[in-house]
């Protein structure tokens, strides 16, 4: 991997690598809580991408090394009533990864970095996410990016 990653807006030719790198976090999820994830094909993980590329209130970010991409965001922005809520203009991380064989070097902060500066300059007043329990990497991620935790989500399996 190079020194040089560039961070871009993703158009329709990169839907095949970024459902790649999607499965990749999917599959993370899928055998962390089996009982939580119906194992999903890198298929519908296309279809999502693609269908996410052709959506106005969405953007996906791509990290590119090179001629390789490396990383992905997912993100949709949505208009909120103003009514209990103090942002009206917020962006939600949907899905967000970067390759499993070279993660932990940078790449994630960089889009990060870059994707709330493009949100900023678009009027999105906040960034909200949800992360599952078992991923301790992405929550020290986003705290040591300068994100806290709102909500806890609770769940009980009834058999």
């Amino acid at each position: 991997m190079s020194k040089n990653i560039d961070i871009l807006i993703a158009n329709a030719d990169d839907a095949e690598d970024i459902a790649r790198l999607s499965y990749q976090v999917g599959k993370m999820h899928d055998d962390a809580l089996p009982d939580y994830f119906r194992p999903t094909p890198e298929e519908e993980h296309l279809r999502i991408i693609q269908n996410m590329l052709k959506d106005e209130n969405a953007v996906i970010f791509k990290a590119v090394d090179g001629d390789k991409i490396c990383g992905f965001m997912c993100l949709l922005i949505q208009e909120k009533s103003r009514n209990g809520f103090v942002h009206s203009k917020v962006a939600y991380i949907y899905n967000f990864g970067v390759d499993e064989k070279i993660r932990s070097l940078g790449i994630g902060g960089k889009m990060l970095h870059e994707a709330e500066s493009f949100l900023r300059e678009n009027g999105v007043e906040a960034v909200e996410l949800s992360v599952f329990m078992f991923n301790q990497r992405a929550l020290a991620f986003y705290a040591k990016n300068g994100y806290r935790t709102l909500e806890i989500n609770l769940q009980k399996i009834l058999k």
